[in-house]
């Protein structure tokens, strides 16, 4: 048994055979490699772009710790803002210590009661009411040097009266005044 095929028949059987081997090598061998290859260069150009990143994140080590120098200094003069002591009663008795001092040479003070600590946007609050006599000026002197004060002072209240009527000068005030310790307010309360 053979097969008698023409000239032109054996032209289209090898011409079919030939196209037949292209696809079967374009699309079992070169496309799966070609894929393949695409991939590898895509992991490759991940790979560069996160050391470049790396290396950027690196050399940015100086910035980093100029930032790491100004938060200690931030932390340091916060420090200094706030009253020293932990407890409310110690820091209640700073705090008079503290308007005691400045009240030498400017003003008398009559009376002092420490109310009771309250946290102020999340921080714990120390006041203390002081009663004091007067003049204008030195009550001015008084309250500046409350105010120029390194540690965070504030003065809530003020209520001024005349004592004698002859002497409009002579004045007594009561001052509410009021320091901060570095305790957070545990329930995370919103800010009065």
């Amino acid at each position: 048994m053979t097969l008698n095929i023409g000239e032109r028949d054996k032209k289209f059987l090898i011409g079919g055979g030939v196209f037949v081997a292209c696809y079967i090598l374009f699309f079992f061998v070169a496309e799966p490699i070609y894929k393949k290859q695409a991939n590898i260069n895509e992991k490759i150009k991940d790979k560069v772009n996160f050391i470049e990143k790396y290396y950027e994140v690196l050399n940015q080590t100086t910035y980093y710790q100029a930032k790491e120098a100004a938060n200690k200094n931030i932390k340091i003069n916060l420090q200094k803002r706030f009253l020293n002591e932990t407890e409310p009663g110690l820091a209640a008795a700073g705090l008079q210590k503290l308007l005691q001092g400045f009240s030498k040479g400017a003003v008398t003070i009559e009376k002092t009661r420490v109310e009771k600590p309250k946290f102020m946007t999340g921080i714990l609050a120390i006041p203390v009411e002081v009663t004091i006599r007067s003049s204008l000026k030195n009550l001015a002197l008084f309250l500046m040097r409350i105010e120029n004060h390194q540690k965070f002072l504030i003065v809530e209240e003020l209520r001024s009266r005349r004592i004698n009527k002859k002497e409009p000068e002579d004045l007594q005030t009561r001052l509410l005044i009021t320091g901060f310790i570095k305790e957070l307010d545990p329930k995370g309360e919103k800010p009065i």
